[in-house]
């Protein structure tokens, strides 16, 4: 069937039909797949009116016994996208976001108490989104758990209750998950007391995972690798990224969140939007800028109603999540046989070491990563083994031996 008009709906969903159509047709799906999307809205429809349900009753519970019965993948843990564009034109107020699956619902006191704290989060500690939406999802976690064992106010929660979190939480999770949530409770709990929501700070006795990690020097790939990756066929746009990464020591998420009005094409700068809302203009070298010419001149999705720089190869051709970026460096990474674990971090670790192998100094290597502090960037003061090697002693027994021998 290769045509919205041919797929025949009806039942419940039927005076949604025009809406639909018109929804994925804005979305950029072709004919084609509009009419395989409304297909599966149909299945669901005549599901519907065997149970009686009504669009108003759709529930996702409901929408999950659905999926369950006829054997249809979840996306996110949610549903298949057919079923997300019905929600969201249906019932908007019902689509869950990225970062909170359905089942992950909490009742409302508590949904109220974690939404204060991320206005918190925004707005006097302004941290990145990103960041707030880790807090809440390790809080989330616990949450559930509080709920269940101990009661509906975070407020009342207890240094026991927090252990008893983490025993129960034993060889699931893994170190730098639980490291997370410490710090997420932390903060929550001193926000608690800060707020007058507790009459105690928690805070300073949930003590902190040791994570051994934190200690090994920046995993940056050696310059040979980085050139194995560069010279792997990829997409224009793919590049593109690449580059950004490689030269410039871009986040996955800075690089997301390019958009279109960030780059002065004239003056050679573009606007990185980094940590914190902390937003600073970068040279673009003439190697990335001719890079990104390419892909946005020629293979970006024309009359696009995204703003953000780097789209999906596949309709509805959404801008890149952060993920999403590190996926692609992941993927490209395999394909150059390069051992372990490469993400988007690893090719800003890259951009620093290059610096110094360079001559370069840490104080540059600072200001390409954007580092507010100087502290951040002495760890890459390990990795630079001939500056060490210049402040290294002779070994003392050598010394010695060369007085014995006097």
């Amino acid at each position: 069937m290769s045509h919205p008009s041919k797929v025949s709906l009806h039942g419940p969903l039927a005076v949604w039909r025009e809406q639909l159509t018109a929804e994925f047709l804005r979305l950029g799906y072709a004919p084609s797949t509009v009419a395989r999307q409304l297909q599966l809205l149909a299945h669901l429809s005549r599901w519907m009116s065997e149970r009686g349900l009504a669009p108003a009753e759709l529930s996702w519970a409901e929408i999950a016994v659905f999926c369950s019965d006829h054997g249809v993948s979840h996306v996110r843990r949610f549903a298949p996208p057919p079923v997300m564009v019905l929600m969201s034109v249906m019932r908007p107020d019902c689509v869950p976001s990225k970062t909170t699956a359905p089942d992950d619902s909490l009742p409302p006191e508590c949904e109220e108490v974690l939404a204060s704290f991320a206005g918190y989060l925004r707005g006097e500690r302004a941290l990145a989104a990103t960041t707030t939406a880790l807090y809440l999802y390790q809080l989330r976690r616990f949450a559930k758990w509080f709920v269940l064992r101990v009661g509906l106010d975070l407020a009342t929660m207890t240094i026991a209750a927090v252990d008893q979190f983490y025993l129960d939480q034993t060889g699931i999770r893994s170190t730098s998950s639980a490291r997370s949530s410490t710090i997420a409770l932390r903060a929550f709990s001193r926000w608690l007391f800060l707020s007058g929501r507790s009459a105690v700070n928690l805070s300073t006795a949930i003590a902190t995972v040791k994570d051994a990690s934190q200690n090994d020097l920046p995993k940056a790939l050696p310059a040979v690798e980085v050139a194995t990756l560069l010279a792997v066929r990829m997409s224009v746009r793919d590049r593109a990224i690449v580059l950004l990464l490689v030269r410039l020591g871009l986040r996955a998420n800075e690089v997301a969140r390019l958009r279109m009005d960030d780059i002065n094409w004239r003056a050679g700068t573009m606007l990185v939007r980094g940590k914190g809302d902390d937003s600073q203009l970068m040279p673009v070298p003439t190697e990335v800028g001719a890079a990104m010419a390419a892909y946005l001149s020629e293979h970006r999705r024309v009359g696009s109603p995204y703003r953000e720089v780097f789209l999906g190869t596949y309709t509805p051709n959404r801008p890149l999540s952060r993920s999403a970026v590190t996926g692609v460096i992941s993927y490209l990474a395999r394909r150059a046989g390069i051992a372990g674990r490469v993400g988007a971090h690893r090719l800003r670790h890259s951009a620093a070491t290059a610096v110094l192998a360079g001559g370069g100094t840490l104080a540059e290597a600072g200001q390409l990563l954007r580092h507010r502090s100087a502290q951040s960037t002495m760890i890459y003061a390990r990795t630079d083994q001939v500056s060490l090697a210049q402040l290294a002693r002779p070994w003392p027994v050598a010394t010695a031996q060369e007085n014995v021998h006097e």
